[in-house]
């Protein structure tokens, strides 16, 4: 297991424009040119790791690898190795650089972070062979945390990473002390969107095989879609279309456990809880809430306003509010029931 120790540098501002960047990973790797001079560059596959490196280390988080079970994870840590532990779950087709900002914010408030790429997405491989549903990823997740020495955590996770979490939650509760579900999926909700109805007809509206699907996307899972400079558009894509085969077996694996795999099972959950969602979630409805909030026994329901799937990146002030007043100091007696 590799690791640096890192150190929250820079302003709020440059702190806040590099996390932005990073939350357009909906294809892989999200960073944007901001000062440079991206138009100079036919293949920004060059500027994409060294802008990535500038990323971390702006907000104080080192790229670490570890090994569990025979895999390779990639993966992010930021914040005192003694501090209480945090996991960070990303969402279906992003990856860990999704979740820097808000490692950063509570790496320096003392809690010990770690973000990895989940298998298939990022720098994790697919792993061949296996059938990569809300179990396998539950169990994964349960080795990751093994070799990083986090038996048991503050668990985050935002969308398909918040279903995860929750099932994590469900088959191993003493891995988590606190649970925090941003537009977690897992429930069918009582008020069915157009994203959900487009998948009831057959589609896969987060499928990406072209520029104008990834538009598609950005539009979707973002309230105000941030922008993205030409030439890392079109890597972004290119990263997506090579990752497609593996996206798509993914795809067929999980949807049912995406769909409604949480629904009748909560109960189980033990550890106390925080379900939000963006009041113009396009993806997983808001309504969603109350299925969650009916069924898990220690759990506080909150609807951010303005903002979109990616709530985090949309009204970052009102959900960094909300999971501080949930999660309290990280050595203060934990989250709030």
């Amino acid at each position: 297991m590799s690791h640096r120790r890192g150190w929250l540098r820079g302003g709020s501002r440059v702190r806040r424009w590099v996390a932005r960047a990073a939350m357009v990973a909906v294809a892989g790797i999200a960073l944007a040119g901001g000062t440079f001079a991206y138009g100079w560059f036919v293949d920004p596959t060059f500027l994409v790791v060294p802008l990535r490196q500038v990323a971390l280390w702006r907000l104080g988080v080192d790229a670490c690898t570890v090994d569990a079970g025979g895999v390779r994870w990639p993966y992010l840590a930021a914040g005192p190795r003694d501090g209480a532990p945090m996991v960070f779950l990303h969402g279906f087709g992003t990856s860990k650089e999704a979740m820097m900002l808000m490692m950063a914010h509570f790496a320096g408030r003392g809690w010990r972070c770690v973000a990895p790429d989940m298998p298939g997405f990022g720098e994790h491989a697919c792993h061949d062979g296996a059938r990569m549903d809300g179990a396998f990823y539950a169990a994964a997740v349960g080795d990751f945390m093994d070799a990083v020495g986090m038996p048991s955590a503050t668990v985050v996770g935002t969308s398909m990473g918040g279903a995860v979490a929750a099932e994590l939650a469900i088959d191993d509760p003493r891995r988590v002390d606190a649970l925090v579900l941003l537009s977690p999926a897992g429930v069918a909700p009582p008020v069915r969107n157009a994203f959900m109805r487009r998948v009831d007809a057959g589609e896969n509206p987060l499928d990406i095989a072209d520029e104008r699907a990834f538009d598609d996307v950005m539009r979707t899972v973002f309230l105000r879609p941030p922008s993205v400079p030409g030439p890392y558009r079109r890597w972004f894509v290119a990263e997506a279309v090579r990752r497609r085969p593996c996206t798509l077996a993914i795809v067929d694996a999980i949807k049912p456990f995406l769909e409604d795999g949480l629904r009748g099972r909560m109960a189980a959950i033990a550890a106390p809880t925080m379900v939000l969602y963006g009041s113009a979630d396009a993806v997983t409805d808001p309504s969603m809430r109350q299925v969650c909030a009916a069924e898990i026994p220690s759990c506080r329901a909150v609807v951010v306003p303005d903002a979109g799937h990616v709530a985090f990146s949309d009204n970052w002030p009102a959900v960094r509010a909300e999971m501080e007043s949930f999660l309290g100091s990280p050595r203060g007696g934990g989250a709030q029931r």
